[in-house]
């Protein structure tokens, strides 16, 4: 996953609810239109059809050029639904559930809000007043970036990672898994979404002024609990930037 510590693929290491959730269904609404099943909570529908369309993308990228797409199948969840359809804790932390769906929140995780508060406090001025002019301001603290945007097309990174686990492929190392996600994702903005890769690629570029804050080769092979969040997004866009390099 691109963002935060993660044991598997970026997960966030806060443990799974050990309570059951409601069934996979109820509560939630089935979206019509697509090539595999998408259910989202009520009132949810514009957000879910902008991130199924991505995850579509994404599938339609890899079977053109690999000739295979995982199986998808997409829950997209608000606070609301969370607790009881989600099996990660902490809200909008995008995971895979026991079932194989993919699990996302219909707002990206609080965790990126924390990424700004982190930037404003340790880019130089004229990088983060760069940063903040594409991105905008983030609402909850307008001296950083608003990173909302990113943070949802972040989707084609994740349905890269579900191909991996679904074919069994094994990398020789965490970092060229993390690396075919990155591919896939910024195959997908260049070729679906100019925009989203203008953010993806600002980051990228403003986040070489702290490449002192990333995690060693070591601790990010491991998804070392002592990698802090905005440590392994920086670790995430190093391997971006060697990707559209």
């Amino acid at each position: 996953m691109f963002v935060v510590p993660m044991p598997q693929h970026g997960r966030v290491p806060v443990p799974a609810h050990h309570r059951p959730t409601q069934s996979r269904g109820e509560g939630l609404t089935p979206l019509r239109g697509f090539p595999f099943a998408v259910l989202a909570s009520e009132h949810a529908g514009a957000a879910a059809t902008r991130i199924a369309l991505r995850a579509q993308d994404a599938c339609d990228l890899l079977r053109d050029v690999l000739g295979e797409a995982p199986h998808l199948s997409l829950r997209v969840l608000d606070r609301h639904s969370w607790a009881a359809h989600a099996e990660i804790a902490s809200y909008g932390v995008t995971h895979v559930a026991n079932n194989g769906d993919l699990v996302v929140g219909v707002t990206p995780a609080d965790a990126w809000h924390g990424v700004s508060r982190y930037l404003a406090r340790n880019l130089p001025g004229h990088e983060l007043a760069r940063l903040v002019d594409v991105h905008g301001a983030d609402p909850g603290d307008p001296r950083g970036p608003a990173l909302d945007a990113l943070a949802e097309s972040l989707i084609a990174h994740e349905v890269a990672h579900v191909l991996v686990d679904q074919q069994r492929i094994v990398f020789p190392s965490r970092w060229l898994e993390e690396a075919f996600a990155n591919y896939v994702l910024v195959a997908v903005l260049g070729t679906n979404d100019p925009a989203g890769l203008r953010l993806l690629g600002s980051l990228a570029e403003a986040a070489r002024a702290l490449d002192s804050g990333m995690p060693t080769l070591a601790e990010f092979e491991r998804g070392s609990s002592r990698t802090d969040v905005a440590s392994s997004v920086l670790a995430e866009l190093a391997i971006t930037r060697a990707v559209y390099a």
